[in-house]
């Protein structure tokens, strides 16, 4: 669940120690779970979980034994906020990327499947889809790129 993993790479930015990352990343998950029927399903999930990090995370530092290395409380709020934003720039990548993926042939299609969603090596996907491995490469190299701009463009035009 790419939320899910997303929770958990924000608070281990903020939490490096992972005992206490994964006690934050439970307790979080727990609160999500009991104040799910207030999320509104219009708005972004992704920044409502946030919400609940902020104050799991500020009152984990609180809590913290002495003697231990503790972020002062404006700092957190920065890194929560720089960390939020670019969450929601990659957000809105991945989402212009599905649209760009939708635009490409059936057979570039399949062979993204193929390579990045399956995981074949070039050699297999080559011999599945009757090409070089040499073919291959350049394939994925050009839709890459293709798809790289795309995106680009897409993004460019929402600024």
């Amino acid at each position: 669940m790419p939320s899910y993993r997303s929770i958990c790479a924000y608070v281990r930015t903020l939490l490096p120690n992972a005992a206490d990352a994964e006690d934050c990343i439970q307790e979080v998950s727990l609160q999500l779970w009991r104040g799910f029927d207030k999320f509104d399903r219009t708005g972004n999930f992704s920044r409502w979980a946030r919400g609940f990090i902020r104050k799991i995370v500020k009152n984990h530092h609180r809590r913290s034994r002495p003697g231990h290395l503790v972020l002062d409380e404006d700092l957190i709020d920065r890194l929560m906020q720089i960390q939020g934003g670019a969450q929601e720039l990659l957000e809105l990548r991945r989402e212009r990327l599905r649209e760009c993926l939708d635009r490409l042939s059936s057979t570039d299609r399949e062979l993204i499947d193929l390579y990045y969603e399956q995981g074949e090596s070039v050699m297999q996907t080559a011999e599945k889809m009757n090409r070089t491995p040499a073919a291959i490469y350049q394939s994925l190299r050009r839709m890459r790129l293709a798809l790289f701009h795309c995106v680009d463009r897409h993004m460019k035009r929402e600024d």
